[in-house]
């Protein structure tokens, strides 16, 4: 009884999420020219689209976040507040972009700043010292490097996002299958400040990608994509399993956002390789190299989305395994991933 009360109001949250989002995008759409929140055409080398775009995804999630929040009392919730409170930071870091299109180092330190905010008020990983971890170290050490590991989660997981919003949808579509999949298992493990969460961002993303699909009628912006990954990095540090042991399930998060993880790795490894500048953008993610390699834009897309679910699934079926077979199978993963990567790179200028 209590299973089916639970997903009733999960689904009741979920509607209120799709409906306030839709609301505030509709709004947003039609004040993005008054605040000169637009996309220009041609503003670079990398862009594409034809028509001035509204630059507000990330404010219709922020907000959408900020009054469901408002809404149901959640702000005596430190867990939510301290991941709605660095979202926030991040957002207005990522907003000061889109609008002044801010210096990498800004950039960086921003992020760090939203990381640093959300580490005081409790969030961060608890990887070392664990009891699970192979081998057993000094406490305070174990401390530091957990900071260490927390803010290196966060800064690469927003990035991550942010440079693979190099299309309508792709991004968008990435954060709809990851949330889905951490509310399932946030569900199992009945922690209810994930459940809540995972579930506004699944309405909002909803939302996002239908109007973030091609042919867009938004774009998410920095202030979009940063708040994404960094909501979700957060998201994935408060996972903790009830069944298997952490030494099965520690890479699950990176299965899940296995394919923007991909995208970063590809992108700067190959951005070195070639002596470009990392933060430089320009047409060499891994969706404009399947573009290149003769699949059409939509067909790019849905492989990029297909092996995001597949790559779920298996770590959602990783979490009940032997930890010698999950870790087996999650090395299987990353070997199939660094051959997709040299295939990908390969007579690549």
């Amino acid at each position: 009884m209590y299973l089916f009360s639970q997903i009733d109001h999960i689904f009741l949250l979920l509607l209120i999420s799709i409906v306030i989002a839709s609301t505030l995008a509709w709004i947003s759409i039609r004040m993005a020219p008054m605040i000169e929140l637009m996309d220009v055409p041609g503003s670079a080398d990398h862009k594409s689209h034809h028509d001035s775009m509204p630059v507000v995804g990330g404010i219709v999630l922020l907000d959408t976040l900020i009054l469901i929040v408002i809404i149901f009392g959640q702000w005596t919730d430190n867990t939510i507040l301290g991941i709605l409170v660095s979202s926030i930071v991040i957002g207005l870091f990522g907003l000061w972009d889109d609008y002044k299109n801010l210096k990498v180092e800004l950039k960086l330190l921003g992020q760090i700043l939203g990381a640093m905010v959300l580490i005081s008020f409790g969030v961060h990983v608890n990887f070392f010292g664990s009891p699970e971890f192979l081998i057993q170290i000094d406490m305070e050490l174990a401390h530091w490097l957990n900071i260490l590991v927390t803010i290196l989660w966060l800064v690469a997981l927003t990035n991550a996002f942010n440079f693979i919003d190099s299309f309508d949808g792709i991004a968008a579509g990435l954060t709809t299958l990851s949330s889905t999949f951490f509310l399932i298992i946030s569900v199992g493990t009945g922690q209810q400040s994930m459940i809540f969460l995972c579930t506004i961002m699944l309405g909002t993303s909803t939302t996002l990608y239908y109007l973030n699909s091609h042919p867009a009628k938004l774009f998410l912006g920095d202030s979009g994509s940063q708040s994404i990954g960094f909501f979700l990095a957060a998201i994935a540090i408060l996972f903790q399993p009830l069944e298997g042991n952490q030494a099965s399930t520690w890479f699950i998060p990176v299965l899940i956002f296995s394919v923007p993880l991909f995208d970063l790795c590809l992108v700067v490894a190959s951005r070195l390789r070639r002596g470009k500048k990392i933060h430089k953008a320009s047409r060499d993610h891994t969706y404009h190299r399947l573009e290149d390699s003769g699949f059409s834009m939509t067909r790019a897309v849905l492989i990029m989305h297909g092996i995001a679910l597949l790559l779920s699934m298996v770590g959602y079926l990783c979490i009940n395994l032997p930890y010698i077979i999950a870790n087996v199978v999650f090395g299987l993963v990353l070997l199939l991933g660094i051959l997709a990567f040299f295939e990908l790179d390969k007579n690549y200028h």
